[in-house]
């Protein structure tokens, strides 16, 4: 097999050949059918999250939920929200999300999942003056049928270098850091602030408020490789056996193969992923500065920084993230939020957030918005 990935330029009715495959039907392939203890726990610990909500079942018994739950960004282990065909040999970039969540996936929920290819329009950037933007809307549902969540999912899709205006960032070197600088970021690590089951009320909290935050990282192969495990099945990696079935699907019934990706993605000898893993291809290949991250990865680490602040009572309603700059091996991710509103919604205490996050040199490589129900006093009076 050959070692690299084809590049192919944006053709110039790139947006046609995008837009003409709006509607189409959605082949969704699952990872996690089922939210046991060890699928929620191994996602959980993928994005760095031990809060014992999602994996111990005597503390969650004890929650108001009476359960172990999920993080609010599981669901990307379900499903990963990737809606972007067409366009073969061009490389894919995760953008961002916006989600809506309506309740919890508890211990036991089993999953269907409904995708639809929404949208698809040019844009421009520092780096890349023209890509696409592809987005796909998903929804989650329970074995009940009730709808547990909802998300617009973003997908850039850019040329690898070689091709005409192909990404190029700048090679860039693994952070070296300090004895001093990694005995920081342990402490922090050690030291992150959880509220857990200390119950955060909407009358305790004001508009500027400043979140702990979280730290992860320096992110390294194994951080990648541990959140693969709980997470993305679904995005292409296949190991042996299944690799070589999916290959020739791809060439041969590619019916056969969920599309929410082009077939070529699948027919590719070199996964168009394996710049998350690899640094040859990731700089050679793709244009990044080295190997990086995976987009949803870095939205549920950012989720972290508010779960650990509304503590095991609050109740992620909506959650939306863009992502700047890739993460690469070696940097360390640093969360930050802060309350930029409150009000009351009929009988829902609402708090709005601005969240984002940076790396060790300053930049900002994501940013987002939330909306956070807390429980109020005047409830907890009204059933006293």
């Amino acid at each position: 097999m050959a070692s690299s990935l084809i590049a192919s330029a944006l053709p110039e009715d790139d947006l046609e050949q995008a837009r003409s495959l709006l509607g189409m039907p959605i082949r969704v392939e699952l990872w996690n059918h089922e939210a046991t203890r060890d699928t929620i726990r191994h996602y959980a610990w993928g994005i760095g999250d031990d809060n014992p909500l999602y994996c111990e079942p005597d503390y969650a018994a004890k929650s108001r939920w009476k359960a172990i739950i999920a993080p609010p960004t599981f669901y990307f282990s379900v499903f990963d929200a990737v809606v972007a065909p067409g366009l073969p040999d061009v490389q894919w970039f995760y953008a961002g999300s916006d989600w809506v969540f309506y309740k919890p996936a508890f211990r036991g929920d089993q999953f269907t999942v409904k995708a639809e290819y929404t949208d698809a329009r040019r844009v421009g950037g520092e780096k890349v003056k023209r890509m696409l933007l592809q987005t796909g809307t998903v929804e989650y549902f329970n074995q009940g049928g009730e709808k547990l969540a909802e998300v617009q999912s973003h997908c850039f899709r850019i040329p690898r270098p070689g091709a005409t205006g192909a990404l190029s960032y700048e090679p860039r070197a693994p952070h070296a850091y300090s004895r001093a600088e990694l005995e920081e970021i342990q402490q922090a690590v050690l030291n992150e602030y959880r509220r857990g089951g200390n119950t955060l009320y909407f009358e305790d909290v004001a508009v500027g408020d400043v979140m702990p935050g979280t730290v992860r990282g320096p992110i390294t192969l194994m951080d990648m490789t541990c959140y693969y495990a709980g997470a993305v099945g679904t995005s292409g990696y296949k190991s042996t056996k299944l690799k070589w079935k999916y290959n020739h699907w791809a060439h041969h019934a590619p019916e056969k193969l969920p599309n929410n990706y082009d077939p070529s993605y699948y027919a590719a000898s070199v996964l168009p992923s394996i710049g998350h893993q690899d640094a040859k291809i990731a700089v050679s290949e793709i244009g990044m500065p080295g190997p990086y991250d995976n987009g949803p990865q870095r939205i549920g680490m950012i989720a972290t920084c508010l779960t650990n602040w509304m503590g095991d009572d609050g109740f992620l309603r909506e959650y939306s993230v863009r992502l700047h700059l890739p993460v690469i091996f070696g940097d360390t991710t640093y969360t930050k939020g802060e309350v930029t509103g409150k009000r009351m919604e009929g009988s829902r205490g609402l708090i709005e957030v601005r969240v984002w996050a940076e790396n060790q040199l300053g930049q900002k490589t994501a940013s987002g918005t939330a909306l956070i129900e807390l429980p109020t006093r005047l409830n907890i009076s009204a059933h006293a």
